[in-house]
């Protein structure tokens, strides 16, 4: 797909951490779960509008 940037590779993230991602006007957080699933969010906590990148991951939750 032309709109796909690869930015890391599985084992770049580690399980139940975060890595923060920049794309142009764009912060991510890009999550590994436990069984090596990947979730990208904004970065931006929508209850404490904090930095979501620096969260800890339980199961499907940061």
């Amino acid at each position: 797909m032309k709109n796909w940037v690869e930015i890391a590779g599985v084992e770049d993230i580690p399980r139940l951490q975060a890595r923060l991602v920049k794309t142009g006007y764009h912060k991510l957080a890009v999550f590994r779960t436990a069984t090596d699933e990947i979730f990208a969010v904004e970065d931006d906590c929508p209850h404490k509008h904090g930095p979501l990148s620096q969260g800890v991951v339980h199961d499907n939750l940061v």
